[in-house]
């Protein structure tokens, strides 16, 4: 009888573990854009391969490395993406790689556009024609992981006129995917339990292989720190920080940013500074707020060190508070945009109460 007892309490202190908002859980937000039942997607995430023909290639080639390999400034100029002109020929071995972008009309003689007129389902075709041109785009269509864009017209001009109208539109499909991919990785881990935000005005959705980096009650700054176990390279130290205070009416503008992440770098960032050479801001919009951005690197020469930030700010009407969400890395090792993408995605969880 006491054998059955002993297993019963420990039953009972397992469940009670287990439950409540103390419990570590993963952010699902993400897992429905990869497909489990198709195969493995090739390439990388910051690719895209470009069909389009000779004639076409011609026009638009200085349209879209304009557009798609967008520069931003950091420690160093970084892409967002590379653009690799493919021959259709290859298209089959290329169809299982992530980022795919096809241009093509339906009275074109080029080998993509006799491509597209043969992939394209007799509907789509007809809706082409009645409006001069289409974008038309598919998730997941061949492996778990992947986006394609077709930019369909009637004829040549009409492409050449919707690649440059719908410009913005493209690269924001592939931006959007990209870091709806880094998101998906970064929450394969649990995140931090809800009930450590209570004592705090907001909550996010960090993954708990971030430590406490800084918990400043007294004036209102709570920071997190993502460091590898071992001293590596190759592996990039990511910052997320929260820096709020009582504000009536909204006076967050860019000056505001600024003068506020010079301040949190003195203080809470044992002297780093802005680098102005590299200084950036522009509205911007995060976790559904209209407010600013700045992207800047940073330096911090008592520690010899230095890397890129993107700081976010906006006032609540509801909370009445100015917030400031900001992002670092160090990584001398590589590119910063990638990281900083991937913490943008994490901040975007922000929400007040």
């Amino acid at each position: 009888m006491r054998k059955y007892l002993f297993w019963i309490v420990i039953v009972l202190i397992i469940s009670a573990c287990g439950g409540g908002d103390g419990q570590s859980k993963r952010h699902t937000a993400f897992d429905k854009i990869i497909d489990h039942s198709k195969p493995v997607s090739f390439g990388e995430d910051e690719d895209i391969y470009v069909f389009c023909g000779l004639e076409n290639r011609n026009q638009l080639e200085p349209l879209l490395l304009q557009n798609l390999e967008r520069e931003v400034q950091l420690v160093y100029p970084e892409k967002y993406f590379n653009v690799i002109f493919s021959d259709i020929k290859d298209v089959t071995s290329l169809s299982n790689y992530k980022n795919l972008l096809f241009f093509g009309s339906l009275d074109g003689g080029d080998p993509v556009s006799r491509y597209l007129k043969e992939a394209l389902d007799a509907n789509l075709q007809t809706r082409i024609t009645q409006s001069g041109g289409d974008i038309i785009i598919s998730k997941n269509r061949f492996t778990r992981d992947q986006l394609i864009i077709h930019v369909v017209a009637l004829d040549k001009e009409r492409l050449h006129t919707l690649a440059q109208t719908q410009a913005n539109r493209i690269f924001s499909s592939f931006l959007m995917r990209y870091t709806q991919r880094l998101a998906y990785q970064t929450y394969q881990s649990k995140v931090i339990p809800a009930s450590f935000f209570e004592p705090y005005p907001f909550s996010l959705q960090i993954p708990e292989n971030y430590t406490l980096y800084s918990n400043d009650k007294d004036n209102r700054f709570l920071s997190f720190l993502y460091r590898a176990r071992m001293q590596e390279r190759e592996i990039p130290d990511k910052f997320l920080s929260v820096y709020y205070e009582a504000m009536e009416s909204d006076q967050v503008d860019e000056a505001w940013l600024i003068n506020e992440r010079q301040r949190i770098g003195k203080i809470h960032f044992e002297g780093d500074s802005l680098n102005v050479q590299t200084m950036r801001t522009q509205p911007f919009e995060i976790a559904g707020y209209k407010g600013y951005r700045l992207t800047s690197a940073w330096i911090n020469p008592g520690k010899m060190a230095g890397g890129a930030l993107q700081c976010y700010a906006f006032w609540d009407a509801d909370t009445k508070k100015a917030w400031l969400i900001d992002t670092m890395v160090y990584f001398p090792a590589g590119d910063k945009l990638p990281t900083l993408m991937e913490l943008f995605m994490l901040a975007s969880s922000f929400k007040t109460k």
